[in-house]
């Protein structure tokens, strides 16, 4: 009797670890599908600028101020983004250089240091008041004025940062960028001579960063 036992407990081993055999070797139902060519493409962040003439970043020269009533003026640029990511876009002025060119006996007389010409020694940028207008949509809006002078650096910076907002320029878009001037004829003393103020216009387009990863930018 107890010899039956064992030969049927161990029938019932055998049969148990067949079955968990069975089980761990059984096929579940799967099914499978590909998304295919995946890929990360870097899109890009261009800017042109355009004068009048369509010609690339166009400088603005004046000379001979004063002459034939010649005491303002402007200049306008169009800034295309041609990239396929969104800018957002602000101005500077840089390089400032006002030269006392030459001394004259008439300038002599009003501007002691005029003998001694050289960068910094004009007097002609202070007395140049500049204006920075954007147009978006047609819409038209002054954004500060400033001068010329060698402070203006700085100026351009903080009136732009506190006045101009967000300068956003999509794709595909443009914005007009105009820096009206003009002097006043109290200004035509002959301190300022012969004197010259030269600067560049630094035109920025730094890319939007959308708020989170997980909230891309359509």
């Amino acid at each position: 009797m107890l010899r039956k036992l064992n030969v049927l407990k161990s029938l019932f081993l055998l049969s148990l670890v067949g079955v968990i055999g069975f089980m761990a070797t059984q096929a579940l139902f799967i099914d499978r599908e590909t998304s295919q060519d995946s890929s990360f493409v870097v899109g890009t962040l261009d800017m042109n600028v355009t004068g009048p003439g369509s010609q690339q970043a166009e400088s603005l020269q004046v000379t001979s101020l004063g002459a034939q009533n010649i005491v303002s003026g402007g200049k306008s640029w169009t800034i295309n983004n041609v990239g396929t990511l969104p800018g957002r876009f602000y101005l500077e002025l840089t390089n400032i250089k006002n030269l006392d060119n030459g001394c004259n006996e008439p300038e002599a007389l009003e501007d002691s240091s005029c003998g001694t010409p050289g960068e910094g020694q004009g007097e002609l940028g202070a007395q140049i008041a500049t204006t920075i207008k954007i147009t978006e949509d047609n819409t038209e809006r002054t954004i500060f004025t400033s001068n010329l002078s060698d402070a203006a650096v700085s100026q351009y910076q903080t009136f732009w940062r506190n006045n101009a907002g967000e300068v956003i320029i999509p794709p595909g878009k443009s914005l007009v960028i105009t820096l009206d001037w003009s002097t006043e004829n109290s200004s035509f003393t002959n301190a300022i001579q012969s004197d010259s103020v030269t600067f560049d216009v630094l035109f920025n387009l730094r890319q939007v960063v959308p708020n989170s990863a997980n909230n891309p930018q359509n």
